[in-house]
């Protein structure tokens, strides 16, 4: 299990106090997922939310995708959102740092586990197709074309059982057992499923039409927990973002959770607040207010001013020692 080497700065100076003398029990991460929360319904990142996230960043927060997508289908979001440090991916099972190309950690299924997992799901469910994401790849049987938002680019094959004793390294280390069944309903699926693997791996969906099984007690939360230890950080001072059923855990884990108004009931039930849809850039408003927090106390010595750039989209530069600095647009109405 790997460590990183160094953190994104400025957030660790914000972890004992205030230089203004006030109480820091601000926010020092943010962690969102993906699909239904961070991009709309037909698969875009507005520029509102990017802009949103990029200046919780310059503010010196963490800024953390946290996703059930493996890393080989969501270059899409990668490309798109610019972030270039810690990400959460497949519900927990990897923790990569894209800027340094580092894999933080994994939680990978055991081999022989996979194969009876596998045949007993088989058992249940005859019609059921199987993929596997591996660290780097997939192996999918027909018809995972069809259930996901972007098709891998590897051609799918008869049995993934193929895969699981291949020497090649790309198929070394197993993360996460994808079941779809389209002869089925989701709630008819989880159920089944779920009674079959019992405690032999957690088993959760996103929306889309399959259940994902993942190494034993690894969630989105498992991996963020780690992730705030090794930066020296609580999860009291996280707020995390989500709308779906494999959000549940890290909106019960952070400090501030906030479910989507086209969320999940039980998405809505574990966060502290329901703010509102994706596709209205609901994310980018809370952002916005809880980058309110970063402005400086009055009569704490420091000046401002806001230079509004029209669309109530503002930019506020403080002046340090004479010096400018870009810091972040005021929530709406400010400018």
């Amino acid at each position: 299990m790997t460590k990183p080497s160094e953190q994104q700065p400025p957030a660790a100076d914000l972890a004992d106090g205030r230089s203004d003398g006030r109480s820091d029990d601000r926010v020092k991460m943010i962690a969102t997922d993906i699909d239904g929360t961070m991009i709309r319904s037909d698969g875009s990142l507005s520029d509102r939310v990017k802009r949103a996230m990029h200046d919780a960043i310059d503010a010196g927060i963490h800024v953390v995708p946290a996703t059930g997508r493996p890393v080989i289908v969501a270059e899409d979001v990668i490309e798109a959102a610019e972030l270039p440090h810690y990400w959460v991916f497949a519900n927990g099972a990897i923790t990569r740092h894209l800027g340094r190309d580092e894999l933080i950690r994994g939680f990978w299924i055991d081999r022989p586990l996979v194969g009876n997992l596998i045949e007993l799901v088989r058992d249940r469910l005859p019609n059921s197709g199987i993929a596997l994401e591996f660290e780097t790849t997939v192996a999918f049987e027909p018809g995972f074309e069809h259930v996901v938002p972007v098709v891998p680019s590897v051609p799918p094959t008869d049995d993934v059982l193929d895969f699981i004793d291949r020497p090649e390294p790309e198929y070394a280390r197993i993360q996460k057992v994808l079941v779809y069944d389209l002869s089925v309903d989701l709630d008819h699926l989880y159920t089944n499923v779920s009674a079959v693997v019992g405690a032999n791996a957690v088993v959760s969906y996103s929306g889309l039409p399959f259940v994902e099984l993942a190494a034993g007690q690894v969630t989105k939360a498992t991996a963020l927990d780690l992730l705030v230890a090794d930066l020296g950080i609580t999860a009291a001072n996280v707020a995390c973002f989500g709308d779906n059923h494999n959000d549940v855990p890290m909106l019960e884990w952070a400090g501030a959770s906030y479910a989507m108004a086209n969320g999940t009931d039980d998405a809505k039930a574990a966060a502290t607040e329901v703010i509102g849809s994706n596709d209205n850039d609901a994310v980018a408003d809370k952002i916005n207010e809880l980058l309110s927090d970063y402005l400086p106390a009055q009569g704490s010595g420091e000046s401002s001013a806001a230079i509004c750039l029209g669309g109530c989209e503002a930019w506020r530069a403080m002046s340090l020692g004479g010096e400018a600095h870009r810091r972040w647009p005021p929530p709406p109405g400010r400018c």
